[in-house]
């Protein structure tokens, strides 16, 4: 047994010297050794920091596991207490307390074996034995025991070691990474929030927070955490319990108890926490504030902890150092360049407006405001001047003039800094400011006073705003000191450069002003210009002209809001203002008009509005006045000496300009009187000067020679019309005529020329009065033309009858019954020619008076195609009739449409002189109308003439001579073919033939 035993315990010293991790090769051995003992428990309880734990615990099936009661057992606190080993033989007759014996009775003990588990002298644990019948332990039992538990505090012991030189190394990199991740950043807050970051993982903790003392007396104010309510931060208390505790002993110390609520903390354990250490953190000898880590399991934390988080709350303490130094020397730079940016902004002049921008601008960026403006004072008000990043509500608020109370316009009057750390709790702003404040999310303010320039009303105020509580430094008050003297510096500066520009603008203003109305001729246009440049001149928001009309004022051109539909309205020149203007010939100038009722009344711009009037006169030729150029703005204002003055010359300029343009509309009137007249004459006029260019050229000279006028001025008629109208030496006085080329034939006018003289009898000029003659020329050729083709169409038909009646009336031939029947057949069909002559004449007298008869009738056109046809005498032509086979009816006068048919098909054939085909179609065109078409293959008719060929007259030339004829053909079947409710169209291309068609009302 002894062998076997020894065994065992080299088999136990072998697995667990082989393991980097003896945990289950622990549990292993103690099993083995309790079943080698012939118990029913083995157990290992380890004994750690003032805990106790239980490494390892086997029980035999069907006994009970010890559990938490390992610290309770007797045998095992009695090893611990003498540090060797403790047997109970007998458990119901051993020297135990009741309590104790009860215990080991309710775990079946009734025989026990401890021994110490010892390393370097202490004891880490003890391995424990239970039978369940009473009995002496033998020494083999006790060896055996001993020489595991030796085994067991060996491996223990060793892996203790390694797992500590395993913690300090990770604490150690930890510690590094850590310092490079608190020390990588220099600001503050960002510092602190690192910190309570890197410590819960440093240390496996749950939850940090942070607090720094403040104030005096100090307090500690909460600045970050980790794992906790954000409202923690920003919360403070006095320093007492763990806090106290750390700051008084300058080391980490640790609270394994917890008050509850109602013990006496400084604070409320937060929930769920066991444990908490918390590190002093020191600064060159002076308590700066603490850090302290929670868990939520007993036990968690130990002396190592403990000892790395003093290690990690040195490293702290100089990572807050530095972030306070690098913030020290950043406030510092920031002063410095508070100065410098004060200087750079404000020291060069600007312009009033570009001054006060940049007083809010310096003031919010020096002293690191989220968002800032500037108030002066107007009458006993303060008014926003500027502003930057406002936000709406506030912006809307301070533009309607409400300034919290009272207590700005106080605090300004008073020249004294105002400072507000929190505004919404501040009593000495009213509840509606306070509130303002919330919804312009906004804390604290700063309210530094800035003096006016030479004339101000009275000082105003640069406010800076913030939207975190801000707590003000001497070196903040100090910076708004500086700001407000250099501000009132460059207001100054910039009433100086204000003054100066105004002079020069005001000069530039009323350069440009008359430069633009001295090229204005309409009066209408000269007072716009006027009301919409007096504004800008003297920076106010209306203006309005009045013009005299006998004993009233008119407002004849006005602007600004509120003005519209104010032209034309009147007003006596007794009234006030305007009228007092008219009266003394002198100007007006009132601050605030507003506030007397009667001029309100007597001025309805003022009654729109207004309260500052500047109004002055306008003079006209001869010590009269035009009217009063008046401006008006929106705020009282005193009117400065240049900007009177300035109105004066602008009103001065106004009254030349104005009086020119008069003068010219009436030049003009009479000019346009006079082109109405010449342009009225139906005669062309045309005047030249001594040079012969033309200077006039009316619009019936246009009408008639096709030359615009824009053309001919500045030109001569002989370069226009390619003739010279001029009349030469020793030409008759009196009417003339002259021939001029126009579209490649001549144009013929009847001219008469008159010579004008300077006062030295030489010529100055000439004017031509000419009409066009060329129509009347044209009528007479065409009635000769006429009469001679007339003649030439009667002749022919009675040469023949006179010849043959002749022949017939000899008396010396005797002729035979057929030659007498063939020389009466001539007779009667040249008869019939004359008879169809004449009827062609009395038809055109017809269309001329408007008196020719038609007898429309539903007709079908059919047989009067075919007789019209088979009437042609056919001279080598191919006569095609396309007709359908059903009626064509139209409504229309068969002997008319007979007759213009007939016409048709005679000139078909007489233009088709090399023969072809002549084709004629009925169709019914739809359900309103009938169609014809005469189509034949001859000569064509050129497009130029297709607008001619219905015209009276009208002859067609073939071969450059005319077809014989009369020309009324075409003519009279236009005529009747319109007096049926018709209507003849023609298309042709020239050398291909010629197409007409008739359209006829269907029946």
């Amino acid at each position: 047994a002894a062998l076997e035993r020894e065994r065992l315990v080299a088999e136990i010293s072998q697995r667990l010297r082989g393991q980097a991790d003896p945990g289950d090769a622990i549990r292993l051995a103690v099993e083995e050794a309790g079943r080698a003992l012939g118990a029913t428990r083995a157990y290992l309880r380890l004994d750690e920091d003032g805990a106790i734990a239980m490494g390892a615990d086997w029980t035999e099936a069907g006994a009970q596991a010890l559990g938490e009661r390992a610290a309770q057992l007797p045998e095992a606190a009695l090893a611990v207490r003498q540090r060797r080993t403790a047997e109970l033989d007998d458990v119901p007759a051993a020297a135990l307390n009741a309590a104790t014996r009860e215990l080991l009775e309710r775990l079946e003990a009734r025989s026990a074996l401890a021994t110490p588990i010892l390393a370097r002298d202490d004891v880490i644990g003890v391995l424990g034995f239970h039978r369940g019948e009473r009995g002496r332990w033998s020494p083999l039992d006790t060896r055996l025991a001993e020489a595991v538990g030796r085994e067991l505090g060996l491996a223990l012991q060793t892996a203790r070691l390694l797992e500590a030189n395993e913690r300090r190394l990770r604490q150690q990199s930890a510690l590094v990474t850590a310092a490079q991740t608190v020390t990588s950043e220099l600001e503050l807050e960002t510092v602190l929030e690192r910190l309570v970051d890197v410590v819960v993982g440093l240390l496996g903790a749950d939850a940090a927070d942070c607090w720094i003392l403040e104030g005096d007396p100090p307090i500690l104010r909460c600045r970050a955490v980790n794992g906790l309510p954000a409202e923690e931060v920003g919360r403070e208390l006095e320093p007492s319990g763990a806090f106290a505790e750390a700051l008084e002993a300058r080391r980490p110390v640790l609270r394994r108890e917890l008050p509850r609520p109602g013990q006496a903390e400084p604070r409320a354990i937060p929930r769920r926490f066991e444990e908490v250490m918390v590190a002093p953190i020191w600064s060159l000898g002076e308590a700066r504030g603490v850090l302290s880590v929670w868990v939520r399991v007993a036990g968690r934390f130990r002396a190592a902890d403990l000892e790395l988080l003093g290690t990690f709350g040195t490293l702290a303490s100089l990572a807050l150092r530095n972030a306070e130094v690098f913030e020290e020397r950043v406030r510092q730079a920031r002063s410095q360049r508070g100065f410098y940016r004060i200087a750079s902004v404000l020291g060069r002049p600007v312009s009033f407006v570009g001054t006060l921008d940049a007083v809010a601008e310096a003031a919010g960026e020096v002293l690191d405001g989220d968002f800032a403006c500037v108030l002066m004072r107007r009458a006993d008000n303060l008014y926003l001047a500027s502003s930057q990043a406002l936000p709406e509500p506030l912006a809307l608020a301070l533009r309607e003039g409400f300034d919290g109370g009272g207590t700005l316009a106080a605090v300004a009057a008073d020249r004294r800094m105002l400072v507000a750390t929190d505004v919404t709790e501040d009593d000495r702003f009213d509840p509606a400011w306070r509130r303002l404040a919330v919804e312009s999310g906004y804390t604290s303010l700063l309210a530094i006073p800035v003096a006016g320039p030479r004339g101000a009303e009275g000082p105003g105020l640069a406010i800076v705003y913030f939207r975190e509580e801000r707590r003000f430094t001497d070196d903040d008050l100090e910076l708004a000191r500086h700001l407000a003297g250099a501000a009132h510096g460059a207001l100054e500066r910039s009433a100086v450069y204000e003054e100066e520009r105004a002079a020069r603008s005001l000069a530039q203003q009323l350069a440009r002003t008359g430069s633009l109305l001295a090229n204005e001729l309409d009066p209408a246009a000269v007072l716009q210009e006027v009301v919409r440049d007096a504004p800008q001149l003297v920076g106010v928001e209306a203006c309005a002209i009045r013009t005299t009309d006998g004993e009233e004022l008119v407002v004849a051109a006005a602007t600004g809001e509120g003005l519209e539909g104010l032209v034309g309205t009147r007003s006596p020149v007794s009234s006030w203002l305007s009228g007092d203007v008219v009266q003394s010939g002198a100007r007006v100038a009132l601050s605030d008009a507003a506030t007397d009722e009667r001029l309100v009344a007597a001025d309805p711009i003022l009654g729109r509005g207004y309260r500052a009037y500047l109004g002055v006169p306008l003079a006209a030729p001869e010590g009269a006045l035009h009217g009063v150029l008046a401006v008006y703005a929106r705020r009282p204002r005193v009117w400065r000496n240049e900007e009177i003055e300035a109105l004066l010359a602008l009103a001065a300029n106004a009254s030349a300009v104005l009086s020119n343009a008069e003068l010219y509309q009436r030049v003009l009137l009479e000019r346009e009187r006079s082109v109405a007249i010449l342009s009225s004459i139906a005669d062309g006029i045309v005047a030249v000067d001594r040079q012969g260019a033309v200077v006039l050229w009316n619009q019936a000279a246009e009408q008639i020679t096709g030359v615009a006028a824009r053309e001919a001025v500045g030109r001569t008629p002989l370069q226009l019309l390619g003739r010279d109208l001029e009349s030469g030496e020793g030409a008759p006085e009196g009417n003339r005529l002259l021939s001029i080329p126009r579209s490649g034939g001549e144009l013929w006018l009847s001219l008469t020329e008159a010579v004008m003289h300077d006062p030295s009898g030489a010529v100055a000029g000439r004017v031509y009065a000419f009409r066009d003659i060329s129509a009347d020329r044209s009528v007479e050729q065409m009635k000769s033309d006429f009469v001679s083709a007339v003649s030439q169409e009667l002749r022919r038909p009675l040469t023949s009858v006179y010849g043959f009646a002749e022949t017939l009336l000899r008396n010396d031939v005797l002729f035979g019954e057929v030659e007498r029947r063939v020389f009466l057949g001539y007779i009667a069909s040249e008869s019939a020619r004359l008879t169809k002559i004449v009827d062609r004449l009395l038809s055109v007298a017809r269309l001329d008076a408007g008196d020719l008869q038609v007898a429309v009738a539903p007709t079908d056109v059919r047989p009067l195609v075919s007789e019209a046809v088979a009437s042609v005498e056919s001279n080598g032509h191919r006569l095609v009739v396309d007709l359908p086979v059903e009626p064509v009816t139209a409504s229309t006068d068969a002997e008319k449409l007979r007759q213009v048919l007939a016409n048709l098909l005679d000139n078909a054939v007489k233009f088709s002189p090399e023969g072809g085909t002549v084709t004629v179609t009925a169709r019914e065109a739809g359900d309103d109308a009938v169609e014809l078409r005469v189509t034949d293959e001859g000569i064509g008719i050129p497009s130029g003439e297709l607008a001619r060929i219905f015209g009276k007259f009208y002859r067609h030339e073939r071969g450059g001579r005319s077809v014989e004829g009369t020309g009324l053909g075409l003519f009279i079947a236009q005529g009747l073919v319109e007096a049926m409710g018709g209507r003849i169209s023609v298309a042709s291309v020239e050398g291909e033939g010629a197409s007409f068609t008739l359209r006829l009302p269907r029946a």
